[in-house]
Parts: C-alpha cells; sequence; structure tokens
C-alpha cells in the first residue's frame, strides 16, 4: 500500500519551495533591473579613479622637471635620492636601436599619430603607436643605463600634414598597422591627414629625472649606473625642461578633469542605485 504521509510531505515541500521561488522572484528582478546602473557607476569610478592617479602623477612629473636642480651623471650615481641628469643618447649595443615609421629615424623611442582630418564626429584615427628600448646617456664624467617604460616617456613632436598621395611618399605604408578600412583605393587618403611623430634619437641630448642605482642590470652596456621606473619615479624627456615641464603638466590636468568628471558620474550612479544594491547583497544572503 503506498505510503500516503510521505507522499503528502513532499507535496508540501514541493509547495513550499514554489512559493518561495515565486515570494522571492519580484524583488530578484527589481534588484536585476538596478544593476545596469550599479555595474555603470563602478565602471565609471574605476576608470575616473585611474585617470586621477595618472593625472596626479602627470602634475607631479611637472613640478619635478621645474625645480630637481641638474647634476653631472658622476654625481648622480653617488646620491640618494631623485636627481635630473643631461646626457647624450647612445644604445647598448650598435644593433640595439629602432626605426620610427614617419621620418625613418634611428632611435631608441618613438611614438606616432596618424589621423585625418574629418567633419563630424568620426574617429580620425587611421594608425598610433609607441616602441622604445633601454639606452645608455653619456656627459663625459659617466654613464648611466636607462631602462623608460611607455608612461615615462615624455617626447617632443612634430606635426607635418599631407595630403593624397603625398602620405605614401612619407611613409612607408609596408612599416604601418594600417587598419583595412583605410584603404588608399577608399578615398581616405583625399582628405589632408596629420602626421606626429615623436622621437628620442641616438646621438640626443635627453634630460631624465629619477632614481640613480649603482647596481648594474644584466646587458647594461658597462654603464656606471642604472635608472628605472621604480614606484613611477622615472621621466625621459627630450626637449627644455620647461616646455617639457609645461606639456606634461597640461596632459596631467587634462587627466584629472577627466577623472574627477567620471567620479561624479559613477558615484552618483551608485548614490542612486544604493538601495537596490543593499537589497541584491541581502537577498544573496538569504537565497
Amino acid at each position: 500500500m503506498p505510503n500516503t504521509e510521505s507522499t503528502e510531505a513532499q507535496d508540501v515541500l514541493v509547495d513550499k519551495c514554489l512559493a518561495g521561488t515565486v515570494s522571492l522572484g519580484v524583488p530578484i528582478l527589481d534588484v536585476y533591473g538596478a544593476l545596469p546602473g550599479v555595474a555603470g557607476g563602478v565602471i565609471a569610478t574605476v576608470l575616473g579613479v585611474a585617470a586621477t592617479i595618472r593625472g596626479v602623477k602627470s602634475v607631479r612629473d611637472s613640478w619635478r622637471l621645474l625645480t630637481i636642480d641638474s647634476v653631472p651623471l658622476r654625481e648622480a650615481v653617488a646620491t640618494d635620492g631623485l636627481v635630473r641628469v643631461h646626457g647624450t643618447v647612445r644604445p647598448p649595443r650598435p644593433d640595439d636601436t629602432l626605426v620610427s615609421p614617419i621620418r625613418e629615424e634611428e632611435c631608441v623611442a618613438y611614438e606616432y599619430n596618424i589621423y585625418h582630418q574629418v567633419q563630424g564626429t568620426g574617429d580620425p584615427s587611421i594608425d598610433a603607436g609607441i616602441e622604445y628600448s633601454p639606452f645608455i646617456i653619456s656627459d663625459g664624467t659617466a654613464e648611466i643605463y636607462v631602462n623608460p617604460s611607455e608612461e615615462s616617456l615624455s617626447l617632443k613632436h612634430e606635426t607635418e600634414t599631407v595630403i593624397g598621395e603625398e602620405l605614401l611618399e612619407q611613409v612607408d605604408e609596408a612599416r604601418l598597422d594600417l587598419e583595412p578600412s583605410a584603404d588608399t583605393d577608399s578615398g581616405l587618403f583625399e582628405d589632408p591627414t596629420e602626421l606626429v611623430e615623436g622621437t628620442l634619437r641616438v646621438g640626443e641630448t635627453v634630460s631624465v629625472v629619477g632614481n640613480a642605482s649603482t647596481a648594474p642590470e644584466s646587458g647594461a652596456g658597462g654603464a656606471d649606473g642604472v635608472m628605472t621606473p621604480v614606484d613611477g619615479n622615472l621621466i625621459v624627456a627630450n626637449d627644455e625642461p620647461e616646455s617639457a615641464a609645461l606639456r606634461t603638466g597640461a596632459r596631467g590636468l587634462f587627466l584629472l578633469v577627466l577623472g574627477l568628471g567620471f567620479d561624479v558620474i559613477g558615484i552618483s550612479a551608485l548614490m542612486a542605485n544604493t538601495d537596490s544594491f543593499v537589497e541584491m547583497l541581502q537577498l544573496a544572503g538569504t537565497i
């Protein structure tokens, strides 16, 4: 004979589960409806904080370029703390050089941007890139091996405007990673095109702000010391200190404004969805 009591108990359990699911369904839908606002707020806040941090660093670097006195390389190696030095650039080995894609200059670092002048809100960028390698600077008193990062480079840029086939005369198309849409037969290059490039050439004089260490790295080419971007304390600029400081400071202020704007948007979105976010956490604890 079937166990009716056991069957009835199972039916009651199923009914309770169904009732619980239905009772939770409405708040779950309400909370999930607020997820886009919460996620957008978190993303905007994270982007804002990142931009603000980089902005603060750029403003700080600008101040250092203006206020730190320049010393000979020999003295820099023996100094504990931040120093500013000047020296002539050379690669650690003769073949450790780069060739810039626009002016085809032998260098140890370059940054370029190719964009066309467009009307409206279209993306003007055709191609852009940056590449760098370690180098050595010397001033007759000593040599220092510099291992830069992308964030530490502050290169002076030169801009040239070309039209039509002048672009292919100025730039070797095979050297550039052009987007497929940037086909020369599409008529895109009929518009004026801006060629922007900054290089750190072999034999050029450069200013470097950072901490000099006497412990040479592997492959330092027999240099007396090294400068690396430890704790972000490295600035490499091939312009006059005042011009480099102005350029770096302007970039920092732009990032600060941009970062604060994202922070305001993100925090506002989070505050507008605070109740739903709290409910979501509470609901997760009850499931």
